[in-house]
């Protein structure tokens, strides 16, 4: 269409158009490319301790100041119970609940994982119950210790029962495998 000119102006808006939208589409493309190019480098974390060696010499103990807190005993001379009385009791309970949710960390990292779905989940419901557990200990609650000690060995044993080592060394802690 002739402008006032009397030259048809049309074609080169037309054009201007096309040459705005390759410049947005390039530029795009560009952006897009460079943030895909490199992700930022994390944290050095070394993961050349073994599940095994985890297991044995965190998880484990951790459970233990955790499983011993509270309990009775019912024999011959009578009943038996206890529970956490001192701050440095409650100190040592709660020490041990958060030692097993942040052990279930570590066992969720690249080189330790077993696979990227139930190995994942299953971690990740340790460090669920540990930490229900670590709250009752902040609400010194001795009966909620108790009951979720249950729930923490049940999410031990659903993993064990999956992916499990030998039982040798349960309890025990282990060397550095040379």
């Amino acid at each position: 269409m002739p402008g006032a000119s009397g030259v048809d102006t049309t074609a080169g808006r037309e054009g201007d158009k096309m040459r705005t939208r390759m410049g947005l589409l390039v530029a795009a493309a560009l952006m897009a490319g460079s943030c895909a190019e490199e992700a930022p480098a994390g944290p050095p974390f070394r993961t050349d301790t073994s599940v095994r060696m985890l297991m044995a010499n965190m998880v484990d103990p951790a459970a233990d100041l955790l499983w011993d807190a509270v309990g009775t005993v019912i024999d011959e001379t009578g009943e038996t119970r206890w529970e956490p009385e001192t701050e440095e009791d409650w100190l040592q309970v709660r020490l041990g609940a958060m030692a097993i949710a942040e052990t279930a960390n570590l066992l969720m990292m690249d080189g330790r994982a077993r696979d990227q779905e139930q190995w994942i989940e299953m971690s990740q419901g340790m460090a669920d119950a540990a930490m229900l557990a670590f709250a009752a200990a902040e609400a010194e609650d001795a009966e909620e210790i108790f009951d979720l000690g249950e729930t923490v060995y049940n999410s031990c044993n659903a993993c064990h029962g999956v992916y499990w080592i030998d039982d040798a060394d349960r309890g025990r802690a282990v060397t550095p495998e040379p």
